[in-house]
Parts: structure tokens; C-alpha cells; sequence
């Protein structure tokens, strides 16, 4: 292969990752709206459809690092910055494309840590509503303790 079908392969695959990031940041934002205690199933509908593009991303990321390797080699470089623009057609739309890449990688971070917060407050107030219920099954069980405990006998002496 030339250089140029070598950067067109690597744009090819480049431009499909970055379809899958976009679809993932997405969810995620989807998944900031749903992140409630009555949403459970939802979020593992959204959550299940991020797993199966994380896996394409990652079979799209093999393939993409097979290409970039050889075409390291055939032109002697080390990152896709080295890849001379006016040489090499194509070279400046996958630079492009991979810059577009890490920043909705980033996006996706600061959104994902923002779920992150938002579903500890969830658990923390599940958490609290839990305790409450133990402490109202507490409190029920001392009131009726009176059903569980033994009866007392008593004996009336009847010969005096």
C-alpha cells in the first residue's frame, strides 16, 4: 500500500470512531437525564448500547493501530504530527479527525463525571431512605413486643 491509501484507511476508521464518540457522548448526556431512582432500567438500557460501541471502538482502535504501524515504518515517523501535510494527501483531515477524537474523549470524561456525581447523591439518598425503613422496622417490632412475649400464668387458690 502507498502512504496515501494508508492515510486514507486510517481516516476511514478515524472518522468511524469518531461517529461511535459522538454516539457515546450522547448517551451519556442521555444518561445524565435518567440518572433517578425510579430510572433503573433505562440506565441499563443506555449504559448496555455504550458497552456495544465501546466494543467497536476497540476493534476499529486494532485495526486503526495495525495501519498506523506500517505506515509509521513505511515513512520512518513516530506520531501523525511528523506526517508531512503538503507530501501526503489526506495527512491534514486525519490530523483533524484525530484532534476531533481526544476532544469529545474529553467531553465524554467531564460528562461522565458529572453522572458520577449525581448518582452517588442518588445512592446516598437511597441510602438514607433504607435506613430510615430499618429504623421504622425497629421501631414497630418494640411496639408489638407485647404478641411475643410469653404469657404469664396466674393461679387462683380456690380452697380458702
Amino acid at each position: 500500500m502507498t502512504p496515501e491509501q494508508y492515510i486514507q484507511k486510517l481516516t476511514e476508521l478515524s472518522l468511524k470512531k469518531l461517529d461511535n464518540m459522538k454516539e457515546i457522548l450522547n448517551l451519556t448526556k442521555e444518561q445524565s437525564e435518567v440518572i433517578t431512582e425510579d430510572s433503573i432500567n433505562e440506565l441499563q438500557n443506555i449504559i448496555d448500547l455504550k458497552q456495544k460501541l465501546i466494543e467497536e471502538i476497540n476493534e476499529l482502535d486494532d485495526a486503526f493501530e495495525v495501519y498506523y504501524s506500517r505506515l509509521k515504518s513505511v515513512l520512518g515517523v513516530e506520531r501523525i504530527e511528523e506526517i508531512s501535510i503538503s507530501k501526503y494527501q489526506g495527512t491534514e483531515r486525519l490530523q483533524q479527525t484525530v484532534k476531533l477524537i481526544f476532544d469529545t474523549t474529553k467531553e465524554i470524561q467531564a460528562a461522565e463525571n458529572e453522572n458520577s456525581v449525581k448518582a452517588k447523591k442518588v445512592l446516598d439518598s437511597l441510602g438514607g431512605q433504607i435506613r430510615q425503613v430499618k429504623q421504622g422496622k425497629i421501631a414497630n417490632n418494640g411496639y408489638n413486643i407485647g404478641g411475643k412475649l410469653p404469657q404469664q400464668s396466674y393461679y387462683f387458690d380456690t380452697k380458702k
